[in-house]
């Protein structure tokens, strides 16, 4: 089994500071690089990436905040109102993704992208995906934050109260897997979208079979399960679609 290793932090001021913290902003600053340094291999300008970037992070940022608290922990919302109000105080993953995706086509739509650039900018964003939420998961592995059901497998953690799995490190090595097989796939040209077709395609089950894993069990998360699965077979039937030009200049 893997030995329990509580999370590094250190304290400044009085102040504690985490390993997750501080992974989840080194996952975010990854995220931005990849993203514009990435752009013209996508057909996209810098600049436009780099600007439509930040409205992704930053309402994908506080939509997993807002929905942390309203799906996740409506008991403690309900005592404390107020921690609503820090956005430093409870994440989502599943309110991150959905509200970014939603930003992405707002201020795609507010900046003139035309139908192809908004298909490319979505298969950039799904080629970077995994990378930063490799680190971000990492991060929750190292916190403990997703406990998982008893287990004595190799995979099993051995937490305090007895072994069992965790369910961050788990998915860290999934999307550490999926990272790898996307710097392959990326040394061809492929149709937009389809590399964000291909991720939520494969997240959607592996996000199910997770979420069974879970002590106890999460709705909300069963539905990202199946809502990433539907939305993958979608992009991947429209990169389909695009595959006469796999560089992308069709509409």
């Amino acid at each position: 089994m893997i030995p329990y290793l509580p999370q590094p932090h250190v304290t400044i001021r009085g102040t504690t500071f985490y390993a997750f913290g501080f992974l989840v902003a080194l996952a975010i600053e990854v995220g931005w690089w990849m993203m514009v340094r990435c752009a013209s291999r996508f057909r996209l300008e810098r600049r436009e990436v780099g600007r439509l970037t930040f409205h992704m992070l930053a309402w994908g940022y506080l939509g997993s905040h807002v929905l942390y608290w309203l799906l996740v922990d409506r008991a403690g919302l309900a005592l404390r109102p107020w921690r609503l109000l820090n956005p430093l105080d409870g994440i989502y993953s599943f309110g991150g993704i959905a509200c970014g995706l939603l930003a992405v086509i707002w201020f795609a739509h507010r900046y003139n992208f035309t139908r192809m650039q908004f298909w490319r900018y979505l298969d950039l964003a799904g080629f970077v995906f995994p990378f930063s939420w490799t680190i971000a998961r990492t991060g929750c592995a190292l916190a403990h934050d997703h406990p998982g059901v008893p287990s004595t497998s190799w995979i099993a953690v051995r937490f305090p109260a007895g072994p069992r799995l965790d369910l961050g490190l788990i998915e860290m090595l999934f999307t550490a897997g999926l990272a790898v097989c996307f710097l392959l796939l990326g040394r061809r040209a492929w149709p937009a979208p389809f590399f964000c077709g291909l991720f939520f395609f494969l997240y959607g089950p592996f996000r199910l079979g997770l979420d069974g894993l879970r002590y106890p069990p999460s709705a909300p998360d069963r539905l990202f399960g199946w809502s990433s699965l539907v939305l993958g077979c979608f992009l991947l039937m429209l990169a389909w679609r695009h595959r006469a030009d796999p560089r992308g200049d069709t509409t």
